[in-house]
């Protein structure tokens, strides 16, 4: 637990340094947004900071996912709010196509079909750090997981 508070703090003292502030309430409201319009993958808040762009997001996933997802420049932190399931981390994507995700905060990455990785249960509380240009998906899920995703783009 100490860790994920350093963690945390980290990211938010990142933010602080342009006088942003992401309030419990404001979490709250995106997650209730998130579910009643069905969207995976919300914005809260970002920030440019020293070296790049510091951005806060919600995910909400019901459903497993079947491709694979790289972030070419965007390096990622998972918080695991509610929920658990497998997430695949490492391998390779084949077929991949090129999606542009700048909108979501996530730069230009690919998507595609997984090849090898390694799977872990993850659930409440637990972060998990996705370097840039790593391929990543939740290969299974034990129902709804809602996560915060801390991304960092370097300029």
């Amino acid at each position: 637990m100490p860790q994920l508070l350093v963690l945390t703090l980290a990211v938010l003292a990142a933010l602080q340094q342009s006088g942003t502030f992401i309030s419990a309430d404001e979490v709250a409201a995106t997650l209730k947004g998130s579910i009643a319009n069905n969207v995976v993958d919300q914005p809260i808040k970002g920030s440019d900071v020293s070296g790049g762009r510091v951005s806060v997001a919600l995910l909400r996933r019901v459903k497993a996912e079947t491709t694979a997802l790289v972030h070419e420049r965007v390096t990622e932190i998972y918080q695991v709010m509610e929920g658990a399931g497998t997430i695949v981390t490492g391998g390779s994507l084949t077929s991949a196509t090129p999606t542009d995700l700048t909108r979501l905060g996530a730069g230009p990455s690919q998507t595609g079909t997984p090849q090898g990785g390694e799977p872990r249960r993850v659930g409440p509380k637990d972060v998990i750090i996705i370097p840039a240009g790593m391929p990543h998906r939740f290969s299974q899920l034990d129902g709804p997981i809602t996560y915060l995703v801390y991304r960092f783009e370097p300029k």
